[in-house]
């Protein structure tokens, strides 16, 4: 089993809570729909969309698990295979998804569809609002020594290395 960094886990929490929401948002807009005669909110909606949000879940927690394992390796070739191989099983899990939604009857295309879209609006609200900031790299962590002292202008020696190959204007 993987165990997940303390920071993976929290944005996991916000991204389910961030999916559930959007799904009672999207059931907002369904009954909001209703009430003016252009759909309906029964349970073929309710039943895609939940459906919808748990692909949606299962897709971010693939890729949480994809950076773990991905952190771990060692060879650079099994590395991009390996991210490959997970952009394309994931890829391929919304796919079937959303070809279920078409060929099965039973389910809603829009209301299964849709949640699909609902951890990146998350991400985007929690960027927007600050309480969501990548950790810094090792290269954002470097900091200039601010007691460096620089000479004036008049004190610099300049040299002029060109060639002097004549004609030159």
């Amino acid at each position: 089993m993987i165990r997940f960094e303390p920071e993976v886990k929290k944005t996991l929490k916000q991204i389910a809570a961030g999916i559930a929401l959007c799904t009672a948002v999207l059931w907002v807009v369904f009954a909001a729909l209703q009430l003016l005669g252009l759909t309906r909110l029964d349970l073929r909606v309710v039943l895609s969309s939940v459906l919808g949000a748990a692909v949606a879940l299962a897709n971010f927690v693939i890729i949480c698990v994809t950076s773990t394992k991905y952190l771990d390796m060692q060879d650079e070739d099994q590395r991009k295979k390996f991210l490959t191989l997970s952009h394309n099983l994931r890829m391929l899990l919304q796919a079937g998804w959303v070809v279920l939604c078409i060929a099965l009857g039973a389910l809603h295309l829009v209301a299964g569809v849709a949640p699909l879209l609902f951890p990146r609006i998350t991400i985007y609200y929690l960027q927007i609002t600050g309480k969501y900031r990548p950790q810094k790299t090792k290269t954002e962590e470097i900091t200039v020594d601010e007691t460096i002292e620089i000479a004036p202008v008049e004190e610099l020696e300049f040299v002029d290395t060109a060639e002097d190959e004549g004609g030159e204007t």
